[in-house]
C-alpha cells in the first residue's frame, strides 16, 4: 500500500507533509516499485532562493519527495496552517536509506564531493552498514562534456540509489536536468554530507540538534 503524502507550499516553494517514519516508508515504497523520482531536502535558505530562482523551484516541483530538513520551514507550514510535519534532515535520511539497501542487498552510486572524500565514504559506508554495496562511484568535478559517460556508468551500475553531493542548488539542477536519463530508482541530493560522513566538517552537537538550532551552529 502506498503512503499517501501531502504536498503543500510554504510562501509558493512546496514541501510534503511529513515526519521520519512516513519518509521512510515513502522511500521503502520508492525502491519496492512504486513510481521512483528525486528526494529535495527544503530549508529556509532553498525556500528563499526557490521564490527567485525558476530553475530551482521547477526542481523542486518535479521532485518524488520534499523532506523538510529546516524547522523554520516545519515552523512556516504550522503558523500557516498548512498541515503537519516535523523535521527530516537530510544528513539522517540518508544513512537510514543506506540502512535499507544494506538490508534489501541493493546499490548505492556515490556522486560528489572531491576524489579524496568520496573514495573515504566508499570505503566507510559498507563498514558503517554491512552488505551495503557500492555499485560505483564518481567525485564532482565532471566536465559537461563528461557527463554523458558518467551517466552511461551510473547506469550500468545498475544501482538502486544514487546519492548527488554537489552543493545546493547545482545537485537539483542536475538532477532534474539528467534524471529522466538515469535507471536508478531515486537521487538523493545530500550536500556536504560526504564530507561530514568522511570526518572533514563535523556537524552540530547534539544539543543544537535537539533543539532545532542547528542552524545556529552552522552560522557561528
Amino acid at each position: 500500500m502506498l503512503v499517501d503524502v501531502k504536498r503543500v507550499e510554504v510562501v509558493g516553494v512546496p514541501v510534503d507533509c511529513v515526519d521520519v517514519p512516513v519518509t521512510h516508508r515513502t522511500v521503502g515504497d520508492i525502491l519496492s516499485g512504486a513510481a521512483g523520482g528525486n528526494i529535495i531536502a527544503v530549508n529556509p535558505e532553498k525556500v528563499m532562493r526557490a521564490r527567485s530562482d525558476p530553475r530551482l523551484l521547477d526542481a523542486l516541483r518535479g521532485a518524488r519527495l520534499l523532506i523538510p530538513d529546516g524547522i523554520g520551514v516545519v515552523l512556516a507550514a504550522r503558523i500557516l496552517g498548512l498541515g503537519r510535519m516535523s523535521r527530516v534532515p537530510g544528513s539522517e535520511l540518508m544513512p537510514a536509506i543506506c540502512e535499507i539497501a544494506a538490508r534489501e542487498g541493493r546499490g548505492v552510486f556515490l556522486f560528489g564531493a572531491s576524489p579524496e572524500v568520496n573514495a573515504m565514504v566508499a570505503q566507510i559506508l559498507p563498514e558503517r552498514y554491512p552488505g551495503l554495496r557500492i555499485a560505483g562511484r564518481h567525485h564532482g568535478y565532471v566536465k559537461d562534456d563528461e557527463m554523458p559517460s558518467l551517466i552511461d556508468e551510473i547506469n550500468r551500475s545498475r544501482a538502486d540509489v544514487l546519492f548527488v553531493a554537489l552543493g545546493s542548488p547545482k545537485q537539483e539542477y542536475w538532477m532534474a536536468e539528467n534524471g529522466p536519463r538515469l535507471n536508478v530508482r531515486t537521487c538523493q541530493g545530500v550536500g556536504g554530507t560526504f564530507d561530514v560522513i568522511a570526518g572533514r566538517i563535523k556537524r552540530a552537537p547534539a544539543l543544537f540538534i535537539n533543539l532545532h538550532l542547528e542552524w545556529l551552529y552552522r552560522l557561528l
